[in-house]
């Protein structure tokens, strides 16, 4: 239900009947690692003023897109969820492609092809709605989110507004922006200006190679998983988060019914009906693993998202560095 009062609230109270809403709702669907979360209260607008009426009248909202980065907690979410799935307009003036946080950036892909663009070729191995790639600064084989973003409309909750952010404005870093960690921002839509490419085999190319190397050491949908568990980190030898858990063994290793990946130790996957514990407690045992050989503390590159006292230390355990 609505928690808060704003500057829409009178506007709500006359439209609320139109958005979409649902109590109780689990939202396995809505997660790549197909867990069982059961939400209190979800909301499915169809447009952006919709969006931003929810926005503006609920107490920190959950936004989920695909839900390609997000851990739900098996014991639920109490606070309010807001579903971006309706929310999947896209306004082409070539070479700019513009879309709204909904849309499933494998669609962007598909859509610069057909125009001759290049720069969205690694959107089309990415199980991710744009909302979530432009928060996660996500990437894929030298491109990245930041590398053709102009500009987004986001939705301040602190001054209750939509604002224009310049690229500067979003402080992409690695697999960073402003809208990441933070509840105060929240994307609507996303600018973007594209590269006219040589021809079209070219970019299909680009694009059949980011899915083939994503399907030769990463699992499918089908092995059910949330992407990267954690991120690269900094370190002499410059390797990456999955060599140094790889090199402490870990692959297939299994805590309940999660178990990281036997082809890439980076990832866990839900190979019998794993709960968030699972997965909390298996990233604990890889995070502690690499730290007792390696001196390093890797840092979590997927979202926690729950209220579970046990869930939430181990969480904290996690994320202090």
């Amino acid at each position: 239900m609505l928690q808060k009062s704003g500057i829409y609230w009178g506007i709500y109270m006359k439209q609320a009947n139109e958005i979409e809403h649902k109590e109780n709702f689990d939202l396995l669907p809505y997660n790549t690692l197909r867990i069982s979360s059961v939400a209190d209260d979800v909301y499915f607008p169809s447009t952006k003023d919709e969006f931003v009426l929810l926005l503006s009248n609920l107490d920190n909202p959950l936004i989920i897109g695909k839900g390609s980065n997000l851990l739900l907690s098996s014991y639920g979410i109490k606070r309010p969820v807001i579903v971006t799935k309706h929310l999947n307009k896209v306004d082409i003036e070539p070479p700019v492609i513009e879309a709204e946080a909904g849309v499933p950036v494998s669609k962007l892909a598909e859509m610069a092809l057909e125009l001759k663009l290049h720069g969205f070729e690694f959107f089309s191995a990415l199980p991710a709605s744009l909302g979530g790639a432009v928060c996660m600064n996500a990437g894929a084989n030298t491109q990245a989110v930041s590398d053709y973003f102009i500009s987004a409309e986001v939705y301040d909750s602190i001054e209750d507004k939509v604002k224009t952010f310049s690229k500067e404005d979003m402080n992409f870093t690695y697999r960073n922006s402003a809208l990441k960690n933070q509840d105060r921002y929240i994307l609507l839509s996303a600018k973007f200006e594209l590269l006219y490419g040589d021809d079209y085999t070219s970019i299909e190319t680009l694009m059949r190679d980011n899915v083939e190397k994503r399907k030769e050491f990463q699992p499918s949908l089908k092995d059910p998983n949330i992407g990267c568990v954690f991120k690269n980190p900094v370190n002499e030898n410059n390797y990456s988060a999955g060599q140094l858990l790889d090199m402490c063994n870990l692959k297939s290793c299994p805590v309940g019914g999660a178990m990281v990946y036997f082809r890439h130790a980076n990832f866990i996957i839900n190979f019998n009906n794993a709960t968030s514990l699972d997965y909390l407690k298996l990233m604990k045992e890889m995070q502690n693993r690499v730290l007792e050989k390696f001196k390093i503390k890797l840092q979590p590159e997927v979202v926690y998202v729950g209220d579970n006292k046990n869930e939430a230390e181990l969480w904290k355990s996690l994320t202090t560095k």
